[in-house]
C-alpha cells in the first residue's frame, strides 16, 4: 500500500494557476492528501544584487496571488500550506518534495493565454529528468476527476509499476494498458528486397509482439489491454490512439526522461510529454 499523504504542487503564478490548483486538490481528495504549494521567485543572475527587503515584498505578493487563486478552488476538508522562496523553480520544488516525503509532484505546462497553447518548459523537463517521484503535468481544464485514463507500456518493470500506481492513486481498477510496436517500413522491405514475403513477415512480427504482450497481461492480471501497431513509429501510434480515444490522462513509466533505460528508451516519453494535449503522469519510481 503506497503512502499518499503528501502532494507538492510546483506553481507558476500564471493564467493557468487555478487549473493546476483545481487538479491538485481534486487528486488530493482521492487520498485525503496534504497539499504543499511551492512557488519559487526566480531572480536569475541578478538575484544577488536585489535587496532582501525587495525579495520579502516579492514573496508576500506571490503568497497573496496564490491565496487569490485559491478562492475559486474547492479545498474543503484538506490541509494545505504555501511555501514561497527565492530559488531556481525546479530545484526548489524537488527540495520541498523531498522534505515532505511527497508521493507526487504536480506542475502545469507553460502557456501564453490559455490551455490552447501549452508547451513544456525547462522546469517540467528538469523535474522529470532529476526527481525520484511521479510527476503529474496538467495541460487541460480540470473541473472533474479523470474518467478515461490509459497507461502505455513497453512491457518493462517500471511501466508495470506505473499502471499499478495509477490504479491505486486514482482508485480506478479498469485503467487500460496499451502496448505499441513499429511495423517494418517500406524502406526496410526495399532494402531487404523481400516484398514477395511481406505478408508472411508482417504476420510473424505481429504474432511475436502479440505473444509478448499476452504474456505480460496474463502475468500481471491486467483486465483491460490493447495492442496497436504503426509503420511510422511508436510515438505516432500512441499519439493517434489518444486522439481517437479522447483520453484525459496518459500514464508513462520512466526511470528518468533522459535515462537510456527509461520508458521506450526515453525519447518516446519525452516526446509524448511535449506533444500530447491531455494531462500526463510520468511515473518515476520513488527512491
Amino acid at each position: 500500500m503506497e503512502n499518499f499523504s503528501d502532494i507538492v504542487v510546483g506553481l507558476d503564478i500564471s493564467n493557468n494557476a487555478k487549473e493546476v490548483l483545481n487538479r491538485a486538490f481534486l487528486v488530493a481528495k482521492r487520498n485525503d492528501s496534504k497539499v504543499t504549494i511551492a512557488h519559487a521567485i526566480d531572480t536569475g543572475f541578478f538575484g544577488n544584487f536585489i535587496k532582501d527587503t525587495k525579495i520579502e515584498k516579492l514573496k508576500l505578493s506571490a503568497i497573496k496571488g496564490i491565496e487569490k487563486e485559491l478562492e475559486g478552488v474547492n479545498t474543503q476538508g484538506l490541509t494545505y500550506t504555501i511555501n514561497v522562496e527565492k530559488a531556481k523553480p525546479s530545484v526548489f520544488v524537488m527540495d520541498v518534495a523531498k522534505k515532505k516525503d511527497a508521493c507526487m509532484i504536480i506542475i502545469g505546462a507553460n502557456e501564453k493565454k490559455d490551455f490552447t497553447t501549452t508547451i513544456l518548459g525547462s522546469t517540467a523537463h528538469n523535474i522529470a529528468q532529476k526527481s525520484n517521484l511521479p510527476l503529474l503535468i496538467v495541460k487541460c481544464n480540470s473541473s472533474e476527476a479523470y474518467k478515461n485514463i490509459v497507461a502505455f507500456t513497453d512491457l518493462s518493470e517500471v511501466s508495470k509499476k506505473s499502471l499499478f500506481f495509477a490504479q491505486e492513486f486514482f482508485h480506478q481498477e479498469s485503467i487500460k494498458c496499451v502496448y505499441a510496436y513499429k511495423k517494418m517500413s517500406e524502406i526496410a522491405f526495399r532494402y531487404h528486397d523481400d516484398y514477395e514475403n511481406r505478408d508472411e513477415i508482417e504476420q510473424e512480427i505481429q504474432k511475436h509482439e502479440q505473444e509478448k504482450f499476452d504474456k505480460f497481461v496474463k502475468e500481471n492480471k491486467i483486465e483491460k489491454a490493447g495492442l496497436i501497431e504503426d509503420r511510422v513509429g511508436v510515438t505516432n501510434a500512441l499519439t493517434k490512439y489518444i486522439a481517437k480515444n479522447s483520453n484525459d490522462l496518459v500514464v508513462l513509466g520512466s526511470n528518468g526522461v533522459n535515462n537510456t533505460g527509461a520508458f521506450l528508451y526515453g525519447s518516446t516519453a519525452s516526446s509524448l510529454m511535449q506533444s500530447l494535449k491531455c494531462d500526463v503522469l510520468v511515473y518515476i519510481p520513488k527512491k
